[in-house]
């Protein structure tokens, strides 16, 4: 009978250890798996495919496929930076595999001087050009379009002081960005998670458009972003066919992407 008290001791001692971290987990996660929620309940009414990204060990990552009012398939994955960034640590990344091609378009934040990427590219020798080539297709094409891309200016002066428009002269002379949305990159709705800055590129693997998230992103600005890349894609033109067929390095980072 006296050994009862002791048991009964230890047994409120292990509740309390295992109930009170899971309790306050529950509790500082409840706006979160509301948001989840949300997320997913409306990319079903969309007739969306909502999947959880498991394997990343973020309870916040996710895949959705979906499709343009045309018919076009993409992929949006949403996850973590994957490194320390100062003003984001979460991303959202669309791909329309379909739009693969050349490299011929890219918006970029803006940077200056010799860390650029258009500097970098254009120091590289033709020479490291075609060992990049021997490795990666995709490689070499965006190193072969950093060195003959040019700037198209949006005539806004927030965005172009902010960001680049980039694109072979020969395949697109007009920027896709027009006063609507570049005015939609720079201004989000108010109840909206806003992203930190805004990213597009071509290369053979798709069309790619990225937001760099100060945080997991809620539903408002998920359907945002997912409007703004689909009325970019309308607005590009078809993509060129690469010359050279993929390599082993882009088959790996294809799979990645795709995954």
């Amino acid at each position: 009978m006296t050994s009862l008290p002791s048991i009964a001791i230890v047994g409120g001692m292990f509740a309390i250890v295992l109930l009170v971290p899971f309790g306050l987990y529950a509790l500082l996660t409840r706006a979160q798996r509301r948001t989840t929620r949300e997320i997913r309940t409306e990319a079903a009414q969309r007739g969306w495919r909502y999947r959880r990204r498991r394997w990343q060990g973020n309870p916040t990552a996710f895949r959705i496929d979906g499709r343009t009012r045309s018919g076009l398939a993409w992929v949006l994955r949403s996850g973590g930076s994957g490194s320390d960034n100062r003003g984001w640590n979460a991303e959202l990344n669309l791909l329309f595999q379909n739009l693969g091609g050349e490299v011929d378009f890219a918006v970029l934040p803006r940077t200056t001087g010799a860390n650029s990427s258009v500097a970098v590219s254009s120091n590289l020798s033709i020479r490291v050009d075609s060992r990049l080539g021997r490795f990666s297709t995709t490689l070499a094409s965006a190193v072969e379009f950093f060195r003959h891309a040019r700037e198209l200016p949006s005539g806004n002066p927030a965005f172009d002081n902010a960001y680049q428009v980039l694109a072979l002269p020969n395949q697109i002379q007009q920027s896709p960005l027009d006063a609507t949305l570049v005015d939609r990159v720079l201004h989000w709705p108010a109840n909206a998670i806003a992203p930190h800055s805004v990213l597009a590129w071509r290369d053979p693997f798709g069309l790619h458009v990225e937001a760099r998230m100060p945080g997991p992103a809620n539903w408002a600005a998920v359907s945002y972003f997912v409007g703004l890349a689909e009325d970019l894609c309308a607005r590009l033109p078809g993509p060129l066919v690469p010359a050279q067929s993929p390599k082993f390095l882009d088959r790996i980072i294809n799979r990645v992407l795709t995954s």
